[in-house]
């Protein structure tokens, strides 16, 4: 399976940054911050592909958000940034234009203009990435280096996605998650397998 692409989201509205999840999950790996500081902490320690950043936030706005990446000289601080706005004043475009940002989006965002953009920006995935399948193909390696910490880690990710998904045949991350707590990785590694197959019947 390809890498996926890190896309942080900026926003202080919950609503908002629960949208841009369900439209991007698909594609790629989606990070959330609710507030310039937060997203300034994150990004000194993950290197994201591209940020979409909203402009009109309390304690820092984006434009002072987006200044402060670049004095840090934050592994960051090169990452294309598409705003995300609902004013649509032309001084302001121009001023985000001046900023550097690579693109201008209005809200309330489609799914269609969103992908357009990030396409021109840094381009899109050709197909959909199950979250669940690229958590269980994580799994399996994990598990067959026998890192526990990190495989119990990753089945609660994997279980939260099921849950967020409402999950059919859910059985199948119910068996994984009791295999991998008893620490019966043999058999958790063979019900990923038996999951992974049953995924891959579905898109034929």
């Amino acid at each position: 399976m390809p890498h996926k692409k890190i896309v942080l989201a900026v926003d202080d509205m919950p609503e908002n940054l629960t949208i841009m999840r369900s439209m991007l999950t698909d594609y790629f790996d989606v990070r959330l911050a609710k507030s310039s500081k937060m997203a300034l902490s994150l990004l000194d320690e993950l290197k994201v592909d591209l940020i979409l950043l909203d402009i009109e936030m309390p304690g820092m706005s984006g434009f002072e958000f987006l200044k402060r990446l670049v004095d840090r000289k934050s592994i960051n601080k090169n990452t294309p940034v598409i705003f995300v706005t609902s004013h649509a004043d032309k001084k302001l475009f121009a001023e985000a234009v001046n900023a550097g940002a690579k693109a201008y989006l209005l809200k309330p965002v489609t799914s269609e203009t969103l992908y357009t953009k990030i396409d021109a920006v840094i381009g899109m995935p050709e197909e959909k990435i199950n979250p669940i399948e690229d958590k269980l193909k994580s799994l399996t390696s994990v598990v067959a280096a026998g890192n526990s910490d990190r495989a119990e880690s990753i089945v609660k990710e994997l279980v939260s996605l099921a849950k967020d998904q409402h999950v059919q045949n859910s059985f199948y991350v119910e068996d994984i998650e009791r295999f991998i707590k008893n620490f019966e990785y043999e058999r958790a590694i063979i019900r990923i397998k038996e999951y992974l197959d049953y995924l891959t019947l579905g898109k034929r």
